[in-house]
């Protein structure tokens, strides 16, 4: 006889004993194919069951809190995994609001050499951590301020004996985050249970310019656009004391999503832009450490540090306190300078951050001004440090508060408007 595989001798092969001709003919051939091929089939079937559910679950950026990207990159309170975080975030600029006319802010300080604090038995450092709220009077627009006991956000990092510098204040994707300008890192301040106490967790750790250093980033200023986190330096060119470039990497900007993956661009020509909009091109400068973009406003909104037409003095420097803000459009083809009317136009003061009044459609700001007196030389004997809040109509300068003086001498670089008595959520048994 032949094999199974031949037609048996005298018959069509449609009559063979491979393909009988019979009412189940269909099933019976699929029965021979599987018991000829069995593992062959078996393992092409895995192999299929595997790539949908793969596909499935990794292939679409829009897939719901049921798949396994849903499960891993996000929630409704921020997103997970978010640098090695296992919770989501909960707090949120929305949230800040109590009622109309009322909202909640927080503001942070930078220290510099003062956040090293020498009664700890280990290398630590503090920032301070100011709740307020702020209210409005709707009849006039005029804005009054109430400002609580500061909190203590206490961190080992350091780089080469400085650390807690902390910069900014930004809620991002129910995160809350301070940016450390000496460090580079990236922390995220937390609540305790009942919501009356603070700290800092680190989540990242980015170094500065094209990342190829082991130096931090030195943070200035962050601010969300197109639901990304947009964080930058200064602006402003490293330079030796001759005046010649040491270095452009505080020029560079890194963008974050809200999973954490970051990418980094050189913003050498758009701070190019708004150096020469205010007539500050080499060797004239500004300092940076107010920036925005508006969603409303659809613009970028620079409120600078300092300004000088002269080359860059550290002593001078302290003096040259800006009160302009710079409108740019989103491609900086475009500016318009608005002067901000303080009734002081004390040199010292200068923008060191600033947030848009929620409601206000990013017409009213809320910023920081800070002051560095006598502190160029390192001598923190006679450096002197203290910080202002004021309130102002981002498009026309009007002041809406006149400065008022945050009571303790300390130099606050970083507002956002937050809540900070939320409580963080329930923990689930399961």
């Amino acid at each position: 006889m032949s094999s199974s595989g031949s037609s048996s001798p005298g018959l069509p092969r449609s009559e063979s004993m491979a393909y009988p001709r019979n009412h189940g003919g269909f099933l019976s051939k699929a029965q021979w194919i599987l018991r000829q091929h069995s593992t062959a089939v078996l393992s092409t079937l895995a192999f299929l069951c595997f790539v949908l559910i793969v596909s499935s679950d990794f292939l679409h950026d829009s897939a719901g809190p049921g798949s396994l990207r849903g499960k891993f990159m996000s929630s409704s309170g921020g997103s997970m995994q978010f640098g090695g975080a296992l919770k989501p975030g909960y707090f949120s600029v929305e949230a800040s609001r109590v009622g109309e006319n009322q909202f909640h802010f927080a503001a942070v300080t930078d220290l510099d050499q003062l956040s090293l604090m020498k009664e700890e038995r280990k290398p630590t450092y503090r920032s301070m951590l100011l709740p307020g709220m702020i209210t409005r009077d709707p009849a006039t627009n005029k804005y009054t301020i109430d400002m609580d006991e500061p909190r203590t956000l206490k961190t080992m990092h350091n780089e080469a004996g400085r650390g807690g510098e902390f910069s900014e204040l930004s809620v991002f994707n129910g995160r809350l985050l301070t940016f450390d300008d000496r460090t580079g890192d990236v922390f995220e301040i937390l609540n305790t249970k009942n919501g009356k106490d603070s700290f800092v967790v680190p989540r990242y750790v980015i170094t500065e310019g094209e990342g190829d250093t082991d130096k931090g980033m030195k943070w200035e200023w962050s601010t969300i656009k197109d639901g990304e986190l947009w964080m930058g330096s200064m602006g402003k060119e490293f330079t030796n004391p001759d005046g010649s470039i040491a270095n452009v990497n505080n020029l560079w900007v890194t963008i974050m999503s809200p999973s954490g993956e970051f990418r980094r661009i050189n913003w050498s020509k758009q701070f190019g832009f708004v150096r020469h909009a205010l007539g500050c091109d080499s060797p004239g400068y500004l300092i940076h450490e107010a920036i925005n973009w508006s969603p409303h406003l659809h613009k970028w909104v620079f409120a600078p540090r300092r300004i000088s037409t002269e080359a860059y003095d550290d002593v001078k420097d302290e003096r040259r306190g800006s009160n302009k803000v710079v409108l740019v459009n989103e491609n900086f083809t475009s500016f318009q300078i608005v002067e901000v009317k303080m009734a002081d136009k004390d040199g010292l003061h200068g923008f060191s951050s600033f947030a848009f009044v929620p409601g206000t459609k990013d017409r009213h700001a809320i910023a920081l001004r800070s002051v560095e007196e006598n502190c160029a030389g390192d001598d923190l004997n006679v450096c002197k440090q203290r910080s202002y809040i004021v309130i102002f109509d981002v498009l026309t300068g009007e002041v809406l508060m006149d400065e008022v003086k945050i009571k303790d001498d300390m130099k606050y670089e970083g507002i956002e408007f937050v809540n900070m008595y939320t409580t963080p959520p329930a923990v689930s048994s399961g």
